[in-house]
């Protein structure tokens, strides 16, 4: 087997050595993509489009949405298409409490005269063939932002529980020499010792371990370790 074949079928099975790069997203790709689902007949594509705006917000992605509207004619259908979806898309955003790419607010707020009767419909109408479930919108954004204060709840667990490894490791070695230390961790991550190992835990390490659990000790060590 070869060596990248092997590298691809480690990370199949749970031990990924590599991270393949994703590629860049610009604000040239983000424009395209959105310009893309205005002239779109895929309503399930096109329900992604204020995701998209969430993300950029998120990545601080600039858009140029004026210029990107200005491509098209003011009466063409595909300007009015994008129209209606930055509009409804901002006030998704606002419901959602989400972050809104830079521009967006005043943009949708420049369009609220024009489309404010979107907010009640049902259904975004962008042309004969494609009609978007307002309902479907909201729940699709919502789901994003589930996703989003779940990732970002787990990145702060993990970022504790580093701190709190961080932190026990710091004081551990203050008090126990390497090989002490060491005792206590594989004790404390339920790892067998030696009869060897066993005995000088029992007759030095435990004996640290039990001192350390004193009411009192404790009680003079807060005090003093405050003056």
């Amino acid at each position: 087997m070869k060596r990248q074949d092997l590298i691809a079928a480690l990370g199949n099975l749970g031990y990924p050595l590599v991270v393949p790069d994703r590629p860049r997203i610009t604000r040239q790709k983000v424009a395209e993509v959105l310009s893309t689902l205005g002239n779109s007949v895929d309503s399930r594509l096109i329900e992604g489009f204020p995701v998209i705006l969430a993300n950029c917000a998120r990545r601080g992605l600039k858009l140029d949405i004026h210029a990107l509207l200005s491509r098209y004619s003011l009466k063409s259908q595909k300007r009015r298409n994008l129209e209606k979806l930055f509009f409804i898309s901002s006030q998704l955003l606002k419901e959602e409490q989400l972050e809104q790419p830079e521009g967006l607010g005043s943009m949708a707020e420049s369009l609220k005269e024009k489309y404010l009767h979107l907010l009640s419909d049902e259904t975004v109408r962008l042309n004969n063939r494609v009609f978007l479930s307002t309902k479907r919108l909201r729940n699709t954004l919502r789901r994003y932002a589930s996703s989003l204060k779940n990732f970002e709840s787990a990145r702060e667990r993990e970022k504790l529980r580093q701190q709190q490894s961080f932190d026990l490791h710091k004081h551990l070695n203050v008090l126990f020499s390497p090989k002490q230390k060491e005792l206590v961790l594989k004790k404390l991550q339920g790892e067998s010792l030696t009869k060897t190992e066993q005995e000088y835990f029992s007759r030095v390490v435990k004996k640290k371990l039990q001192a350390l659990t004193n009411t009192e000790l404790r009680r003079i060590a807060t005090r003093l370790a405050k003056r």
